[in-house]
């Protein structure tokens, strides 16, 4: 059966995600946890049930530049046609757009060859209306909080002056190796837990609800242990609109998108990155930015730190060695919206690449992490070995060798950070999930 895969685009990914959530809730595995409640399931399969495979086949077939059109000219009866761009997939689709467009029509057309396709799951018709709601959703604004006063967003009383955070990306896939690594994370009993973004598909609140929040609380035990844990908007947080993303955020008692976790010695300040990527024009490499309210509250947070040292958190990334933005190493929209903070920050920590790497000084940026390796799987021959862009300085190890993951059954280990503040020291490890004593690389950010 097929692996679980992710698009940057918000029409595919809302697509997976309506199907997903039609095969979950007809599952043996879903179940109500309250009389009269929604029917709540265990996490995600770690490999593709029919329907979604199904789905991935159409989504990589239009992802690799086939049209509607073009799909749509091939006949029935081809051999092994739902196997290969995923006929039903792309029926269901344009049943989907029949009833955006409000074409009755089309919606009587689509609808009868659904049923005529005997190949067909008679649920594609129920993921086609889901499809056509969370398109429509992803249409709107996205309810983006912004400040009123530059104080706002400021949390004094959170972070204790001896205290342990975990940090973790790109979590929120509910399969099996998300809950392995946030049980890693849950049993160093840190103080605060932070998500850098990414909630897949498309953040819909069926996904939000059964493969973040049920999960998150379950495993770090919040209701035993209400300790404060915050995320970040990531790019398919916003996908389907994010009203999920910011229902999540009042019941996590999170105040915004963005915010500040400060104490006498440190801050913490997270940017909202993901507003603007929620429906990028260039499938994949768009650079995003941050709202110019929001660059003056960062701007004021780091200039005004107060002797604090900053640690800054992102979904997305500023430059990469191994990915590209834009078509680019650095993001060109970005940078000119930070450079001048970069010499007064310690750390940036990001994510959206599913990767781990470390970065030496670069930019003016004393050191960056891309942490975005939580619980997304990747196969072993699916990243570069060597980067795409080698003028972005890697940081080595105390032998010289670039620190990079190691594997597991073909595919890469996930992880997580843990730093640990004791007044004004800090010092941050990185673990991999195959090894929760040992950190793979430990450093001091003082």
């Amino acid at each position: 059966m097929a692996r679980f895969m992710q698009f940057h685009d918000p029409e595919l990914s809302i697509w997976q995600a309506a199907v997903g959530e039609v095969e979950a809730r007809h599952s043996a595995g879903a179940q109500v946890e309250d009389i009269g409640a929604e029917a709540a399931t265990t996490g995600r399969p770690d490999e593709l049930d029919t329907m979604s495979a199904e789905a991935l086949s159409y989504c990589l077939q239009i992802a690799n530049g086939a049209t509607l059109t073009d799909a749509a000219a091939v006949h029935p009866a081809t051999e092994g046609l739902a196997q290969t761009i995923g006929l039903c997939s792309l029926t269901a689709v344009k049943l989907a757009k029949a009833a955006i467009a409000d074409n009755a029509a089309d919606k009587q057309r689509y609808g009868d060859e659904l049923k005529k396709f005997g190949d067909c799951d008679p649920r594609y018709a129920e993921a086609s209306a889901l499809y056509a709601a969370y398109f429509i959703a992803q249409q709107k604004q996205i309810p983006y909080v912004m400040y009123k006063n530059l104080g706002d967003f400021v949390i004094d009383n959170k972070l204790p002056s001896v205290a342990k955070v975990a940090i973790v990306g790109d979590w929120g896939t509910g399969q099996n190796a998300a809950k392995l690594v946030l049980r890693q994370i849950a049993n160093k009993n840190p103080d605060l837990v932070i998500h850098l973004g990414d909630i897949y598909y498309a953040g819909t609140q069926f996904e939000v609800s059964n493969y973040f929040l049920n999960l998150w609380q379950q495993i770090l035990n919040l209701a035993q242990k209400p300790i404060p844990t915050f995320t970040l908007a990531g790019n398919h947080d916003m996908y389907s609109g994010g009203v999920a993303y910011y229902n999540l955020l009042r019941t996590l008692g999170q105040p915004a998108s963005y915010f500040c976790l400060r104490n006498a010695n440190w801050q913490f300040v997270a940017m909202d990155t993901g507003y603007n990527d929620h429906n990028p024009s260039s499938a994949g490499e768009g650079a995003t930015y941050l709202q110019d309210s929001e660059v003056e509250w960062l701007t004021d947070k780091v200039n005004n730190a107060g002797g604090r040292r900053t640690v800054l958190l992102s979904h997305h990334q500023l430059f990469t060695a191994f990915d590209s933005i834009n078509g680019n190493e650095l993001n060109l929209r970005l940078y000119p919206q930070v450079a001048p903070l970069l010499p007064k920050v310690s750390l940036w920590m990001w994510g959206h690449e599913h990767n781990f790497v470390l970065y030496d000084t670069y930019k003016n940026l004393a050191r960056s992490c891309c942490l975005g390796h939580g619980a997304f799987p990747v196969g072993q021959y699916e990243v570069p070995a060597q980067p795409k862009y080698a003028d972005v300085p890697l940081h080595k190890d105390a032998d010289g060798r670039n620190i990079v993951l190691g594997t597991t059954a073909g595919l890469y280990n996930h992880g997580y950070a843990i730093i640990e503040l004791a007044g004004a020291e800090g010092t941050i490890s990185y673990y991999q999930d195959s090894d929760e004593d040992n950190p793979m690389f430990q450093e001091s950010l003082t």
